[in-house]
Protein backbone atom coordinates (compact mmCIF):
# COMPACT_ATOMS: atom_id res chain seq x y z
CA UNK A 1 0.00 0.00 0.00
CA UNK A 2 2.83 2.38 0.92
CA UNK A 3 4.69 1.48 -2.29
CA UNK A 4 1.58 2.17 -4.36
CA UNK A 5 1.19 5.58 -2.72
CA UNK A 6 4.84 6.45 -3.37
CA UNK A 7 4.54 5.37 -7.01
CA UNK A 8 1.48 7.60 -7.43
CA UNK A 9 3.35 10.56 -5.97
CA UNK A 10 6.29 9.98 -8.33
CA UNK A 11 3.95 9.63 -11.33
CA UNK A 12 2.15 12.87 -10.45
CA UNK A 13 5.48 14.66 -10.08
CA UNK A 14 6.63 13.46 -13.52
CA UNK A 15 3.34 14.52 -15.13
CA UNK A 16 3.54 17.94 -13.43
CA UNK A 17 7.11 18.39 -14.65
CA UNK A 18 6.26 17.68 -18.28
CA UNK A 19 3.15 19.85 -18.10
CA UNK A 20 5.22 22.73 -16.72
CA UNK A 21 7.87 22.25 -19.39
CA UNK A 22 5.23 22.25 -22.11
CA UNK A 23 3.59 25.37 -20.68
CA UNK A 24 6.93 27.18 -20.45
CA UNK A 25 7.73 26.63 -24.12
CA UNK A 26 7.49 29.81 -26.13
CA UNK A 27 6.49 30.50 -29.73
CA UNK A 28 8.40 28.40 -32.24
CA UNK A 29 10.05 30.45 -34.98
CA UNK A 30 9.49 27.65 -37.49
CA UNK A 31 5.71 28.08 -37.12
CA UNK A 32 5.63 31.80 -37.95
CA UNK A 33 4.33 32.98 -41.34
CA UNK A 34 6.46 35.40 -43.38
CA UNK A 35 4.06 38.29 -42.93
CA UNK A 36 6.47 41.13 -43.66
CA UNK A 37 8.82 42.17 -46.43
CA UNK A 38 11.75 43.96 -44.82
CA UNK A 39 14.57 46.10 -46.19
CA UNK A 40 17.53 47.82 -44.53
CA UNK A 41 19.43 50.60 -46.29
CA UNK A 42 21.58 53.59 -45.57
CA UNK A 43 19.56 56.75 -44.77
CA UNK A 44 20.00 57.93 -48.37
CA UNK A 45 18.54 54.66 -49.67
CA UNK A 46 21.86 53.15 -50.69
CA UNK A 47 22.75 49.50 -50.00
CA UNK A 48 24.53 48.59 -46.78
CA UNK A 49 27.85 46.79 -46.91
CA UNK A 50 29.40 48.00 -43.68
CA UNK A 51 28.50 50.55 -41.02
CA UNK A 52 30.19 51.86 -37.87
CA UNK A 53 28.83 51.95 -34.33
CA UNK A 54 28.60 55.35 -32.69
CA UNK A 55 28.58 56.96 -36.11
CA UNK A 56 26.16 55.52 -38.68
CA UNK A 57 22.40 55.03 -39.03
CA UNK A 58 20.42 52.45 -40.94
CA UNK A 59 16.92 52.89 -42.35
CA UNK A 60 14.63 49.91 -41.71
CA UNK A 61 11.41 49.59 -43.74
CA UNK A 62 8.68 46.96 -43.69
CA UNK A 63 5.43 46.23 -45.49
CA UNK A 64 2.86 43.48 -45.28
CA UNK A 65 3.39 40.46 -47.48
CA UNK A 66 0.05 40.32 -49.30
CA UNK A 67 0.69 36.77 -50.49
CA UNK A 68 0.49 35.43 -46.93
CA UNK A 69 -2.88 35.02 -45.21
CA UNK A 70 -2.92 35.01 -41.40
CA UNK A 71 -5.74 35.07 -38.88
CA UNK A 72 -3.52 36.57 -36.19
CA UNK A 73 -4.21 40.10 -35.04
CA UNK A 74 -1.08 42.23 -34.91
CA UNK A 75 -0.88 44.86 -32.18
CA UNK A 76 2.75 45.95 -32.56
CA UNK A 77 5.67 45.70 -34.95
CA UNK A 78 9.08 45.01 -33.44
CA UNK A 79 12.32 45.35 -35.43
CA UNK A 80 15.49 43.68 -34.19
CA UNK A 81 19.15 43.45 -35.18
CA UNK A 82 20.11 39.79 -35.63
CA UNK A 83 23.36 37.90 -36.07
CA UNK A 84 24.15 36.34 -39.43
CA UNK A 85 25.07 32.64 -39.35
CA UNK A 86 28.74 33.46 -39.94
CA UNK A 87 28.89 35.45 -36.71
CA UNK A 88 27.31 32.67 -34.64
CA UNK A 89 30.00 30.05 -35.27
CA UNK A 90 31.62 28.90 -31.99
CA UNK A 91 29.57 31.52 -30.09
CA UNK A 92 27.01 29.70 -27.95
CA UNK A 93 25.75 32.99 -26.50
CA UNK A 94 24.43 33.83 -29.99
CA UNK A 95 22.89 30.41 -30.63
CA UNK A 96 19.72 30.06 -32.71
CA UNK A 97 16.93 28.14 -30.98
CA UNK A 98 13.51 27.50 -32.49
CA UNK A 99 11.83 28.38 -29.19
CA UNK A 100 11.91 32.19 -29.28
CA UNK A 101 12.04 32.46 -25.47
CA UNK A 102 15.48 30.81 -25.66
CA UNK A 103 16.68 32.13 -29.01
CA UNK A 104 19.84 34.32 -29.00
CA UNK A 105 19.85 35.27 -32.69
CA UNK A 106 18.31 38.72 -32.27
CA UNK A 107 19.69 40.33 -29.13
CA UNK A 108 19.33 44.00 -30.05
CA UNK A 109 16.02 45.81 -30.38
CA UNK A 110 15.75 48.50 -33.02
CA UNK A 111 12.21 49.69 -32.34
CA UNK A 112 8.71 48.66 -31.27
CA UNK A 113 5.79 50.64 -32.68
CA UNK A 114 1.98 50.22 -32.68
CA UNK A 115 0.59 48.46 -35.74
CA UNK A 116 -2.08 50.24 -37.77
CA UNK A 117 -3.97 47.90 -40.09
CA UNK A 118 -5.12 50.90 -42.16
CA UNK A 119 -1.48 51.92 -42.74
CA UNK A 120 0.52 48.72 -42.19
CA UNK A 121 3.80 49.82 -43.74
CA UNK A 122 6.45 51.55 -41.67
CA UNK A 123 10.02 52.79 -41.39
CA UNK A 124 12.42 53.59 -38.59
CA UNK A 125 15.83 55.23 -38.54
CA UNK A 126 18.22 53.34 -36.27
CA UNK A 127 21.39 54.85 -34.85
CA UNK A 128 23.95 52.12 -34.15
CA UNK A 129 24.97 52.48 -30.48
CA UNK A 130 28.55 51.89 -29.38
CA UNK A 131 27.44 48.83 -27.39
CA UNK A 132 26.77 46.78 -30.55
CA UNK A 133 29.63 44.28 -31.08
CA UNK A 134 31.37 43.95 -34.40
CA UNK A 135 29.78 41.17 -36.49
CA UNK A 136 27.69 40.42 -39.56
CA UNK A 137 23.99 41.24 -39.13
CA UNK A 138 20.56 41.31 -40.72
CA UNK A 139 17.30 42.93 -39.64
CA UNK A 140 14.22 40.95 -38.60
CA UNK A 141 10.73 42.31 -37.99
CA UNK A 142 8.15 40.56 -35.82
CA UNK A 143 4.41 41.05 -35.69
CA UNK A 144 3.38 41.00 -32.02
CA UNK A 145 -0.15 40.26 -30.76
CA UNK A 146 -1.92 41.81 -27.76
CA UNK A 147 -0.52 39.09 -25.47
CA UNK A 148 3.05 39.94 -26.48
CA UNK A 149 3.61 36.84 -28.60
CA UNK A 150 5.23 36.75 -32.02
CA UNK A 151 2.67 35.90 -34.71
CA UNK A 152 4.59 36.66 -37.91
CA UNK A 153 7.96 37.85 -39.18
CA UNK A 154 10.04 39.10 -42.07
CA UNK A 155 13.79 39.63 -42.47
CA UNK A 156 16.28 41.22 -44.81
CA UNK A 157 18.14 37.96 -45.45
CA UNK A 158 16.18 34.82 -46.40
CA UNK A 159 18.84 32.44 -45.04
CA UNK A 160 20.91 34.72 -42.76
CA UNK A 161 23.84 34.27 -45.16
CA UNK A 162 23.09 36.40 -48.22
CA UNK A 163 22.26 40.10 -48.03
CA UNK A 164 23.87 40.67 -44.63
CA UNK A 165 26.02 43.63 -43.59
CA UNK A 166 29.04 44.19 -41.38
CA UNK A 167 28.99 46.35 -38.26
CA UNK A 168 32.41 47.72 -37.34
CA UNK A 169 32.85 48.73 -33.68
CA UNK A 170 34.56 51.95 -32.64
CA UNK A 171 38.26 51.70 -31.79
CA UNK A 172 37.67 53.18 -28.35
CA UNK A 173 40.02 56.14 -28.93
CA UNK A 174 39.20 59.60 -30.13
CA UNK A 175 41.37 61.30 -32.78
CA UNK A 176 42.34 64.04 -30.30
CA UNK A 177 43.83 61.37 -28.03
CA UNK A 178 46.01 60.09 -30.87
CA UNK A 179 47.19 63.67 -31.55
CA UNK A 180 48.00 64.22 -27.88
CA UNK A 181 49.95 60.95 -27.73
CA UNK A 182 51.92 61.98 -30.82
CA UNK A 183 52.76 65.40 -29.39
CA UNK A 184 53.82 63.90 -26.07
CA UNK A 185 56.04 61.36 -27.86
CA UNK A 186 57.79 64.11 -29.84
CA UNK A 187 58.24 66.17 -26.65
CA UNK A 188 59.67 63.16 -24.81
CA UNK A 189 62.20 62.42 -27.56
CA UNK A 190 63.17 66.10 -27.74
CA UNK A 191 63.65 66.30 -23.97
CA UNK A 192 65.82 63.18 -23.98
CA UNK A 193 67.97 64.52 -26.80
CA UNK A 194 68.40 67.90 -25.02
CA UNK A 195 69.37 66.13 -21.80
CA UNK A 196 71.96 64.09 -23.68
CA UNK A 197 73.56 67.23 -25.21
CA UNK A 198 73.64 69.08 -21.89
CA UNK A 199 75.21 66.10 -20.16
CA UNK A 200 77.96 65.92 -22.79
CA UNK A 201 78.68 69.65 -22.42
CA UNK A 202 78.87 69.27 -18.65
CA UNK A 203 81.28 66.32 -18.87
CA UNK A 204 83.54 68.17 -21.33
CA UNK A 205 83.72 71.22 -19.06
CA UNK A 206 84.44 69.02 -16.09
CA UNK A 207 87.35 67.38 -17.89
CA UNK A 208 88.69 70.78 -18.97
CA UNK A 209 88.86 71.89 -15.34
Amino acid sequence: MAFSRQASVVLLAVVAFFCAASYAEGVLFSTLPKQFIVTATLPDGGPITQVHTGQDNILVSWRLNTTVVSNATIAKVRAKLCFAKESQVLRAWRKTVDDLTKDKTCLYEISTVPFNAAAPNGTTNYYLPKSIPGAKYLVRVYGIDAAGNQVGFGQTSPDRVANTFTVIPISGRHASIDVAVGVFSVFSVGSLFTFFILENIYLKRKKAV
